[in-house]
């Protein structure tokens, strides 16, 4: 309680110098930690190639581990299996390479009548503005000053013949950085395989051991969403690079196999890199064809395997979310390369999926969740008065549509319309939302509920229901004060309707109104005690012996106290959602008389 003569200091006002503080330090840390993985990537990049080796490894690992074999034996013959298929498949790709290179001068002929033909199909549609400015081009060449020729004795510089010892260097050092890095990688991978258990106690420390649940349990789903992605998306890359090899050496492109590795390696870039590796086939193919056929066939077949990788593999394997949205994907594909070059690019999502992930759990990291993450944000009656506020009425009737079809009509009143049109009432209470936007997002939503309600018929009850015995009932929807409870008012109305009850809206002067069976009473925060009590005395001067059902929506405090006070002034039962509502009804009718008409009207919410 607030004393008179005083003033309330809000705690975001006391909390606001801390958390520039906070933001401040947060944002230097940042900063720090991407200038040192940009000038120290020589000792980042193995380190995160060995992290990301070992997510790949460990499943296989703990799987050899299951069959008795102790770990260091797991480690090593994971880890010499890997090294076997890498160098096997680097192998097969440099020889398919040098028979490439070896080929290439034979396909210059036809490359060359093929360009040709396309640049005189080209030529056809040149405008006469592309010949007017070829003829000036021209005229300017003619008329421009020569250079004055200047006779100068031609050098020639001609070098000595490389010893074998530069012929050595030259031969091995281009080699040298790769594979001291592909080295260290491998020595990373086999002592954090060996000393994963560990490391992992090593981390939960460093994270929090006094959370030791938390900590684990972030832990766990970063190694398994990282691992279930490495896997699965080896598997499902393996499969389409062999079916790519295989489809294009029945298609006639030499080097199949080459371009089948291609493709399984570039798939792992999100989003271009199989489009990457799709175009180096595909021109190959047009260099090496005298017709459109083979070309076309190429492109077919990276069609038709991405979709089906996309659209059913991925699905079914691991499913299509990696818990980053694709936004966040494109910008993190971006950021990493900019900072490691190609690994960082191979590296990007794995990367991303795991600071999402501890971004979970760690408060110190939750904004990383917040911008890439591909959950809402904001809750569904957020998303729907930010729409309303920013005048989008499409997508906010779209929103209001979707839930429709996913949720039941008491469901959707509850958690997403009438939070809406509470957070309206209540910014326009605090001075934030000017009176005529607040009529606006309230005369969108009311639109929206006659639409809704003129779209539908009234359905029949079913037999054994015991709504069945409340056809012919009349109920009397009444909004307690304003024009916000005049909405839940009629939203209440159009529920009953569905439920095959005769409902229709009144104000609370109640003019003209004939006497129904039973009265809902709605009310909305910020004071709808005082208002439903208000109603209800009105109420019961006109009739004496009506049941009230008061409708305290969204409202929050005691809500044995509200109850009553409002039993009081004559109020029968107090509920707080619609669902509850429609039950206290049903309870109402289920002994009550039957009525005969069992076809309804199509319904339309009357204001009287």
């Amino acid at each position: 309680m607030e004393l008179p003569g005083t003033s309330r200091v809000t705690g975001s006002e006391v909390n606001s110098p801390v958390q520039a503080s906070h933001s401040l330090r947060m944002f230097t840390a940042v900063i720090l930690t991407v200038v040192a993985l940009r000038y120290a990537q020589e000792v980042f990049v193995p380190l995160a190639l060995a992290i990301l080796m070992t997510f790949l490894l460990a499943p296989l690992v703990e799987r050899l581990q299951r069959v008795h074999i102790n770990r260091p034996i797991a480690v090593i013959l994971s880890v010499g299996l890997t090294i076997v298929i890498l160098g096997g498949l680097a192998w097969v790709v440099f020889h398919q390479f040098t028979d490439l290179m070896t080929e290439l001068p034979t396909y210059r002929r036809q490359l060359r009548a093929n360009l040709l033909e396309m640049t005189k199909a080209l030529r056809g549609g040149v405008s006469d503005t592309t010949f007017a400015v070829e003829q000036l081009t021209r005229e300017l060449n003619r008329v421009a000053p020569e250079a004055p020729k200047v006779d100068a004795a031609k050098v020639l510089v001609v070098d000595a013949p490389p010893t074998a010892l530069q012929s050595i260097q030259n031969l091995i050092g281009p080699l040298i950085k790769p594979a001291s890095t592909a080295a260290l990688v491998i020595v990373f991978v086999i002592f954090m395989l060996l000393r994963l258990p560990d490391l992992r106690d090593r981390v939960i420390s460093l994270l929090g051991s006094r959370n030791l649940r938390v900590t684990t349990q972030a832990l766990d789903e970063a190694a398994r969403k990282v691992s279930q992605y490495l896997v699965m998306q080896t598997v499902i890359n393996g499969w389409q690079g062999a079916a790519t090899a295989a489809g294009l050496y029945f298609i006639g492109v030499p080097n199949a196999v080459l371009w089948g590795a291609l493709s399984m390696a570039l798939r792992f870039v999100p989003y271009i890199g199989i489009w990457v590796a799709a175009s180096l086939p595909l021109l190959l193919s047009f260099a090496i064809f005298d017709d459109w056929t083979q070309p076309l066939m190429v492109a077919a077949l990276f069609i038709v395997l991405e979709l089906f990788s996309y659209l059913a593999l991925e699905p079914w394997l691991y499913g299509s979310r990696t818990g980053v949205s694709p936004i966040a994907l494109i910008v993190a594909a971006a950021f990493w390369t900019w900072l490691w070059g190609p690994i960082g690019l191979l590296l990007a999502i794995p990367i991303t999926v795991l600071l999402v992930v501890m971004g979970k759990y760690i408060p110190q990291l939750a904004f990383l969740t917040t911008l890439m993450g591909d959950q809402p944000v904001l809750a569904p009656h957020e998303r729907l008065y930010q729409r309303l506020l920013a005048s989008n009425r499409d997508d906010a009737e779209e929103l209001l549509e979707d839930a429709v079809r996913t949720r039941s009509r008491e469901d959707v009143c509850d958690s997403v319309i009438l939070p809406a049109v509470r957070l309206a009432q209540d910014d326009h209470d605090r001075g934030v939302l000017a009176d005529s936007k607040r009529l606006a997002v309230f005369d969108h939503i009311e639109r929206w509920i006659e639409d809704f309600a003129q779209a539908r018929d009234v359905p029949r009850a079913p037999p054994g229901n015991p709504t069945a015995a409340a056809f012919g009932a009349s109920v009397l929807c009444v909004a307690a004060e304003d024009q916000a409870d005049h909405i839940s008012s009629k939203l209440m109305a159009v529920v009953l309707l569905e439920h095959g009850l005769k409902a229709r809206v009144a104000r609370p002067e109640l003019s003209d109104e004939t006497k129904p069976d039973v009265i809902v009473v709605s009310a909305l925060p910020p004071d709808p005690v005082t208002a439903a009590r208000r109603s209800c005395k009105a109420l019961r001067q006109r009739w004496h012996d009506v049941p009230i059902i008061v409708g305290l929506w969204t409202a929050m405090g005691d809500p044995e106290r509200a109850r009553q006070r409002l039993e009081a002034v004559g109020a029968s039962q107090v509920c707080t959602s619609f669902g509850e509502c429609v039950a206290l009804l049903e309870i109402q009718f289920a002994n009550g008389r039957r009525g005969s008409d069992r076809h309804a009207p199509r319904p339309k919410v009357a204001t009287t």
